[in-house]
């Protein structure tokens, strides 16, 4: 399978997207040929309006009242909680130069510091919280088969749009990442994991070139409070600062609305033509407390109105 190159910026070891429902199918050996991706049940219309949605967490502006609301189950495949669901609603409009996502869930607490520095008075130093942030992400069809299971053992390349309550949403982005999957070992950094038909999966997940929102710092040598922030909120530039973001939570539902320009003119960004038959295969993923795999739901179909 021929992969478009995209260049390897910077990538971590955590998965961030998960096995969903469909990708938890039955998978052939690795011997077999695999099966071409079933078909997505359900459609996202993105309709086209005039006047642009203000990203500020609030369903409040016109612009969403014309939209269609496709309600989803986001499902956890692994232990703990195997089959634990969040129901995730998703709407989204385009005007001649932006596509707009509202993404709506359930949530009982509102989670927005991850990691924090935390002061051990007895060893006389710092360590690493047990505090993680809500998160959610969208993931789209880049380079051959999408499938929204990161073990599946498919190559291909998908655009991840990665947004996170502490480390980017206080200055209103997500993080444009692009995740890749191959059977041999790519150029820069990834990690091998034994994927669900038994086989080794190459996954690389870098962030688009520019200066990234997130920066980590080392824990202060000596005390100066009982918490200190392990990372800082910086403003990202580049094709990392394409995807616009801005979440709220408020009376145990998290708001989120995304936007990005239709066509960013980069490689490592998908671009999304309002002609193209058949529309995008895309999923949604959502985290709560967690920066390990979580919640998805199933692969749907973005249809895009012209």
């Amino acid at each position: 399978m021929n992969i478009t190159p995209i260049p390897l910026v910077r990538t971590t070891v955590t998965l961030s997207f998960i096995m969903t429902s469909v990708a938890a199918a039955q998978q052939p050996s690795a011997d077999a040929p695999k099966a071409a991706p079933s078909q997505p049940a359900a459609a996202l219309v993105c309709a086209r309006v005039e006047s642009t949605p203000t990203l500020d967490g609030k369903a409040d502006e016109t612009a969403w009242a014309k939209a269609t609301p496709l309600t989803l189950t986001a499902k956890r495949a692994m232990e703990p909680n195997k089959g634990a669901s969040t129901p995730v609603t998703i709407r989204t409009v385009r005007t001649d130069t932006h596509i707009y996502f509202l993404v709506e869930w359930d949530d009982t607490t509102e989670s927005v510091s991850h990691k924090t520095w935390t002061w051990n008075k007895d060893a006389g130093k710092y360590e690493e919280g047990k505090d993680r942030e809500d998160m959610c992400a969208l993931a789209f069809e880049h380079t051959g088969p999408f499938v929204a299971d990161m073990l599946a053992g498919v190559e291909g390349v998908w655009d991840v749009w990665h947004w996170k309550a502490a480390r980017t949403n206080p200055q209103g982005y997500a993080m444009d990442k692009t995740h890749r999957y191959t059977k041999s070992k790519p150029e820069g950094k990834a990690n091998a994991h034994k994927s669900a038909d038994g086989s080794e999966i190459w996954i690389a997940r870098p962030e688009d070139a520019g200066d990234s929102a997130e920066k980590k710092q080392p824990p202060p040598a000596r005390h100066k409070a009982d918490t200190v922030p392990q990372f800082i909120t910086t403003t990202p530039t580049g094709s990392a600062a394409h995807v616009q973001a801005k979440g709220r939570w408020a009376n145990g539902r998290w708001t989120l609305e995304l936007s990005r320009r239709l066509d960013t003119k980069q490689a490592d960004d998908t671009a999304f033509d309002p002609s193209k038959s058949g529309g995008y295969v895309m999923s949604v993923a959502v985290f709560d407390q967690t920066g390990d795999m979580d919640k998805a739901t199933e692969v749907i179909t973005l249809s895009i109105a012209k």
